[in-house]
């Protein structure tokens, strides 16, 4: 199943999201994110990508769900292209992370949501097939 939305609501939270969840990721390790690397949900990380005005990727996932575990290797071997060197992919745990799952409206697990710096560009959810993942990647370049 995939569909795509792109609300106003989403939108603000993309741009409320380094101050509102800031407390929530206060005692994770304040890396910056790389170009084409994947990291777990980090406010510093994400602060300096979307600063940047990087293409992100956020992709909303669980460790029980049989479409994040398909779309797990696709999205690896994707951030391997040149083509994606840019990309930061940000993994957030729909179970661990509900505080900025709700924040950013996220309804269901297996969620990509495409973004150029702080502005959200699109999302979809349940898409496992690597051609449609590689096309809503490049939604954010």
């Amino acid at each position: 199943m995939s569909f795509t939305t792109a609300t106003s609501t989403t939108r603000r939270a993309f741009n409320v999201l380094a101050l509102t969840a800031s407390v929530m990721f206060a005692g994770l390790a304040a890396g910056a994110a790389t170009a084409g690397e994947i990291v777990p949900a980090n406010m510093e990380a994400y602060k300096v990508a979307a600063t940047a005005k990087k293409p992100i990727i956020m992709h909303v996932h669980a460790t029980w769900c049989p479409y994040c575990a398909k779309q797990n290797p696709v999205i690896e071997q994707l951030m391997k292209e040149p083509e994606f060197k840019d990309v930061v992919v940000f993994k957030i745990d729909f179970d661990a992370d509900k505080a900025l799952v709700e924040q950013l409206g996220v309804k269901m697990q297996s969620t990509l949501i495409a973004a150029k710096g702080p502005l959200e560009i699109d999302r979809v959810t349940g898409i496992t097939d690597k051609e449609q993942i590689r096309q809503f990647i490049r939604k954010a370049l």
